[in-house]
């Protein structure tokens, strides 16, 4: 098959970056993400949550907004340079949702399929089309396809930067940073966030928190955050400093020593002191959804329901690398299989 030549005439002043709700805000299953995007002149809330029904080249975009001024998303494909689907806010006689394919899976002929979104807006002044954002494609399909994606379009009039204007994105980006202490104003009891999530203290250590680099002068209200942390967490406990962990999908993969920790890419100041019992708040199985291969494997596997499902050669296309999460040898040996996927 021969590969599409494409352009874009869309402007990169307005290709804004996406971010990957697996290292963002925490994890959980099921769990529903919400990115802010103050655009140029606009303001958007994108929600994702995983839709199991989706593979990685599929996604279900939603519109919603309350706005007077009408407002569309196009399904944008470079190679026809034009829109092969759209959705629209009521009154334009669009559907306010769509599934799209991304335009290089499973053999789609030039011109055929998705690769980002375009949004707009139609000026009640001149009533002409504006706005033209979009989406970093590479990006959009590999952090959001497979989800379900809701933009509530819900201001018009802001002032925001353009995406030219906005530094690249870095992780983890959690609600709160590592080692924040947190006091719960109604029980008293502390806990420590690491990772985008918090681990409790028991009372009886409350008196050592000196230990983890934490004094209770300086804690802050507590806050409803993810049940488990964001990918790439590395963790030891304060009295297990021996055990090292990698998180992933919520799950725990023991790392054996300082050499291992180093060829997955990792450095010792980048692990994380919990508090003792810290441990047990981290799973066995990571949630389903999350792809997993062993450092010197080629084989990637899919979790579902506590089982490790075989990816086949035929859904590789659909599978982002940067999804796959590398642990170390044998960390995948104790962990039951399931049918190929």
């Amino acid at each position: 098959m021969s590969a599409c030549i494409t352009i874009t005439n869309l402007s990169s002043r307005g290709e804004y970056g996406v971010l990957d709700p697996r290292r963002t805000n925490g994890f959980g299953p099921g769990y529903e993400r919400h990115f802010g995007y103050p655009l140029a002149a606009d303001g958007l809330v994108v929600s994702v949550k995983r839709n199991r029904k989706l593979s990685g080249c599929e996604m279900r975009v939603a519109l919603t907004t309350m706005l007077a001024e009408p407002k569309d998303i196009l399904a944008w494909n470079f190679f026809s340079a034009g829109p092969v689907g759209r959705i629209g806010s009521p009154g334009l006689g669009f559907p306010s949702s769509m599934t799209i394919t991304r335009s290089s899976s499973m053999g789609l002929a030039c011109g055929l399929g998705t690769d980002t979104i375009v949004l707009r807006r139609r000026s009640q002044a001149f009533n002409n089309w504006q706005a033209w954002y979009l989406f970093s494609p590479a990006d959009f399909w590999d952090f959001w396809g497979g989800f379900n994606v809701t933009i509530d379009w819900f201001n018009d009039t802001s002032r925001g930067l353009w995406a030219d204007q906005i530094p690249p994105l870095t992780y983890p980006r959690p609600l709160l940073p590592d080692l924040t202490l947190m006091r719960d104003p109604a029980s008293g009891h502390f806990s420590l966030v690491v990772g985008g999530t918090d681990f409790a203290i028991a009372p009886n250590f409350v008196q050592f928190l000196g230990a983890l680099g934490v004094s209770p002068n300086f804690a802050v209200p507590s806050t409803p955050l993810p049940p488990s942390p964001v990918d790439f967490t590395l963790v030891t406990e304060l009295f297990r400093r021996s055990e090292i962990y990698v998180v992933f999908g919520g799950a725990r993969f023991r790392i054996t020593d300082l050499a291992v920790l180093s060829s997955l890419g990792f450095s010792a100041n980048q692990v994380r002191t919990l508090p003792p019992g810290g441990f047990a708040k981290l799973h066995k199985y990571p949630f389903d959804g999350t792809f997993l291969r062993e450092q010197n494997s080629s084989k990637v596997y899919l979790v579902e329901k506590k089982k490790l499902r075989l990816v086949t050669k035929a859904m590789m296309p659909c599978i982002s690398p940067r999804n796959v999460r590398v642990v170390p040898d044998k960390a995948l040996a104790s962990l039951a299989k399931g049918p190929d996927f």
